[in-house]
């Protein structure tokens, strides 16, 4: 029987999700459902849509009336613990945009929601499964820079004419959760080492107009060997730049330098017995493939719902913690 798939949310990276499904022979997107009749109204010329797939406005209707195995949650932040909660008291499993909740105290409830309905559940951490990061994970695995000392990340975004649910504290978690969460998961994932503090700093600097949507963002860590981290996020790359954004991750160890900048494209090794050099990258994986490979027991998760709950524990007590002069406990 075809794995039954649904969406509830049209404001985030459904296109994982959409082509994960397109990509399955024996995957169907039975639903979907968004408060947007206007997003609705394309889901038929879908090519992950068949003459089937319902369109719903009521994500509770959507989950009891089409019964899906699967479903995608891609709404705006608010609406994201709710709407797990709701998929988990149906025991149905999660595929769900980042971060995971709003607050700590949400937090908690979604964590116990999946484990007293023993659902799987996964998050949108989408770096995990790119080329270069995953290059990047095995070779520092593999001891190819020693012992990790320094790690640092960059994300850029242009800003662009962002949504009213994104430039309103009730609706959008900050930028710390909302696209920092990457930075922080890929430093930590990468490198295998766990963080133990954290202080962070953000504010909206320049961009008046955007209300609560803060424009910029740094973040600095210590790691659980001594080591330590930092993450710079804003949204003031240029309309004119060549790409949306400018990601660039910068590892250094005792014996050597590894990185990858989105300028050319290419990670970079360096290390005491050879100068630099441009490495093979590993080849990309399907997120949703992976996820549901680990349903049916054939693998392990990519991203495993603890480092899903571990990373917007992270990054929420790191935005509450802004502002307030307090370095955050993340041990």
């Amino acid at each position: 029987m075809a794995l039954a798939v649904g969406l509830i949310g049209l404001k985030g990276h459904q296109g994982t999700i959409l082509n994960g499904v397109q990509a399955m022979d024996d995957a169907r997107l039975v639903a979907v459902c968004d408060d947007d009749d206007g997003k609705l109204a394309g889901v038929a010329g879908w090519p992950s849509a068949n003459e089937d797939t319902r369109t719903y406005t009521d994500p509770a209707a959507m989950l009891d009336e089409v019964e899906p195995d699967i479903v995608g949650i891609c709404g705006t932040d608010a609406e994201r613990a709710p709407t797990i909660l709701a998929a988990a008291e149906r025991g149905v499993h999660v595929i769900a945009e980042k971060p995971l909740a709003m607050t700590l105290d949400e937090l908690a409830q979604v964590r116990q929601a999946v484990a007293d309905a023993a659902v799987h559940l996964t998050m949108l951490l989408t770096m995990r499964f790119e080329p270069p990061y995953r290059t990047l994970r095995r070779l520092i695995a593999e001891g190819a820079i020693g012992e990790v000392c320094l790690a640092t990340m960059q994300k850029s975004y242009r800003l662009g004419d962002r949504p009213a649910w994104q430039r309103n504290r009730d609706t959008f978690s900050g930028i710390i959760p909302f696209i920092g969460i990457h930075a922080l998961d890929l430093i930590r994932w990468t490198t295998g080492r766990e963080f133990t503090a954290g202080a962070a700093w953000c504010a909206n600097v320049g961009h008046p107009d955007m209300g609560d949507l803060e424009d910029s963002a740094s973040v600095a860590l210590g790691l659980d060997n001594g080591g330590s981290a930092t993450a710079r996020l804003d949204y003031c790359r240029p309309a004119a730049a060549p790409t949306h954004g400018d990601d660039r991750l910068r590892v250094a160890g005792n014996r050597g330098v590894i990185e990858f900048t989105y300028t050319g494209e290419e990670v970079i090794l360096i290390t005491g017995d050879e100068g630099p050099r441009v490495i093979d990258v590993d080849d990309k994986l399907d997120q949703f493939a992976d996820f549901v490979a680990s349903i049916r027991g054939e693998g392990e998760c990519g991203a495993p719902a603890e480092d899903c709950f571990r990373m917007t524990e992270v990054c929420l007590k790191l935005r509450d913690a802004v502002g307030t002069g307090a370095v955050a406990d993340l041990s």
